[in-house]
């Protein structure tokens, strides 16, 4: 199968996304823009690939082309419906696929790029089926670890004296635990190695942070005294 069939699909998600917005983003500013859509679809395409390197699995050359065209697609109706943008998408990707007779497609891989876009929303259920599976994992890795830091921030009042000690414990608090709990719904091996990762480089994050702030006792008890007094 010709790998030009990739590039064309990353031009045709460019393409079917250039201009539209994401009506239901308020937390994330850089969410809203059809870029962002783009931008994030190629980064789950990429996680496949890593994911991958680290699995000892029995994909084909023709059936990781056909993962990455899931990857590549697989949110291409999202920013037109945020639900059942899984089946949407699927029935787009495949009606584009079926469309473009030059390329080297057996009959079957259509509907099978549909089949992975369509459940790829579907993560709650371990997924047996290899190629879904990394497919789901790949788009549960985006967003979590550096960007999660930057994401948590958008939660808490810029303005506030006590930002960067109340970054740290919203990290604590909630980023932590989303990990485990995102850990928790993987299905590779693979992904749950990265995702052991991302949570090291935050949990590294909170350790640097603890030190720069001075957060131990004597400065827990000094922030009680300001929050009580700004109160």
């Amino acid at each position: 199968m010709s790998k030009i069939i990739l590039e064309d699909a990353r031009k045709y998600l460019v393409n079917s996304l250039r201009g539209k917005r994401n009506g239901f983003e308020t937390k994330h500013p850089w969410r809203k823009d059809w870029e962002f859509a783009v931008l994030h679809s190629l980064r789950v395409e990429s996680y496949v690939l890593e994911i991958l390197a680290r699995e000892n699995h029995f994909l084909s050359e023709d059936e990781i082309t056909l993962l990455r065209l899931a990857a590549i697609l697989h949110d291409i109706a999202r920013l037109d419906r945020r639900e059942n943008h899984a089946e949407s998408g699927a029935e787009i990707a495949e009606t584009w696929l079926r469309n473009h007779f030059e390329y080297s497609l057996e009959s079957g891989d259509p509907a099978r790029v549909r089949e992975m876009i369509a459940d790829h929303s579907n993560k709650a259920v371990p997924e047996q089926d290899f190629s879904k599976a990394v497919l789901k994992d790949a788009d549960t890795l985006d967003e979590i670890g550096a960007m999660s830091i930057f994401m948590t921030g958008n939660w808490l009042e810029r303005e506030s004296p006590f930002f960067f000690f109340d970054l740290r414990q919203r990290l604590i608090d909630f980023e932590l635990p989303f990990c485990d709990k995102k850990l928790a719904l993987l299905n590779t091996d693979g992904a749950r190695e990265i995702l052991r990762e991302k949570k090291g480089f935050v949990e590294s994050f909170i350790a640097h942070i603890t030190d720069e702030l001075k957060a131990d006792g004597d400065m827990e008890q000094i922030l009680g005294m300001l929050r009580e007094n700004d109160g």
